[in-house]
């Protein structure tokens, strides 16, 4: 393509429209070819803001497919973005049309009304990237007051106050949001029962964080599942950096004591060393979107048998499982006791030691809690 571009003898040719007025930068827009774009906007200079025969952009095109990389491309290229289609709707009248038909989807899956009246519904990754992608518009000059057609402006398609809230923000700030960390909707953060204090109280054994810890007493059943709350732990910081707040949940074992860079390189929990099947994200813990991260299971455990050629397992070596948990106790006692994955190689002044990756970033001994004020490496 870059080939292409440099030898064309008619440069104009790069904003030829077919029959339904799509031009190169539609298509590539269209079916989110994020290098084609870039190089048409760079080194075609593309005409960001020709419309096709539903007078849309290729910026409306990008929004309408959630093409998050492109709607970035062409936001900072220069594009237009209160550009009005043949139904007077702008790209941030359509980030905010999409968010809304997909709340709406994932609400009619709701069952239980508690839930759908608080507004707990999954957020789904079609409606956050919906939401990122209105508050990157917004930040970058959307104007929030341009009515379409039928008299609605932006705002007027987007029930949700505190996407309102944030999007009036921005726009005032006129900051420079990524499309990925924008600032995500309060509700993730604030307490459901007095909406002043932020979740910092989790509950078990559902999991859920719900409440401030004021309020964490006063809750018998969690807010988010309904689930009776049997106890409730404050979210402290990180045991292993102590620099940032815990925020992954541990699953079986249910707790949550590291921040996220520090638990995807454990496999085993810090506080019982109990061995890590799935990690749950603060946000999910929070009825917010996403997945639980599996975490591949240690297979050199006890009792774990051997693979015979015939895809069975041999349960009748006892001497093998007593070998394979001697190897088992002497890779626990040198291994480094944070990520259990590596050797320990690094050693602090008060004897105990890590791997030199995560000594580098520890301020206090994961041991004994002593202030790190030398590392010696061991060679």
């Amino acid at each position: 393509m870059r080939v292409l571009l440099s030898k064309l003898p008619r440069p104009w040719i790069v904003d030829e429209k077919k029959d339904d007025g799509y031009t190169a930068l539609h298509l590539a827009a269209l079916n989110n070819h994020v290098e084609v774009a870039e190089q048409l906007a760079r080194a075609g200079k593309a005409d960001l803001d020709l419309q096709n025969v539903n007078l849309q952009t290729a910026l409306h095109l990008a929004v309408e497919r959630q093409h998050t990389q492109i709607v970035r491309l062409l936001v900072r290229e220069g594009a237009n973005l209160n550009v009005a289609d043949k139904d007077g709707d702008t790209p941030l009248h359509e980030a905010l049309r999409h968010h809304t038909l997909s709340q709406l989807r994932q609400l009619q899956d709701v069952q239980d009304v508690g839930r759908l009246l608080m507004g707990l519904g999954t957020q789904g990754q079609d409606k956050k990237s919906s939401s990122f992608i209105a508050c990157f518009l917004a930040a970058h000059g959307a104007d929030l007051e341009l009515k379409n057609k039928k008299g609605q402006t932006p705002l007027d398609l987007c029930p949700d106050p505190n996407l309102c809230k944030t999007l009036t923000t921005c726009h005032k700030d006129k900051e420079s949001h990524d499309i990925e960390t924008v600032v995500p909707s309060a509700a993730i953060d604030e307490c459901l029962v007095c909406s002043d204090g932020k979740r910092e109280m989790l509950f078990s054994p559902c999991g859920h964080v719900a409440c401030c810890n004021a309020c964490a007493p006063r809750v018998k059943k969690c807010l988010i599942c309904r689930e009776n709350v049997l106890s409730r732990v404050k979210i402290e910081e990180c045991v292993v950096c102590s620099d940032r707040k815990a925020g992954v949940l541990f699953r079986p074992c249910g707790h949550m004591c590291a921040c996220e860079s520090c638990a995807a390189l454990m496999k085993k929990c810090v506080q019982c060393r109990a061995q890590i099947q799935h990690m749950v994200p603060l946000s999910v813990c929070c009825g917010g979107g996403g997945d639980e991260e599996s975490t591949p299971s240690n297979n050199t455990g006890v009792g774990e048998a051997l693979l015979m050629n015939n895809g069975s397992r041999d349960t009748s070596h006892s001497d093998i499982q007593k070998l394979q948990q001697q190897l088992q106790d002497i890779k626990e006692q040198t291994m480094c006791p944070v990520c259990l994955d590596r050797l320990k190689n690094m050693i602090f002044l008060c004897g105990h030691g890590t791997c030199q990756m995560c000594g580098d970033r520890m301020s206090e001994c994961p041991i004994c809690r002593k202030a790190v004020d030398k590392r010696i490496l061991l060679y």
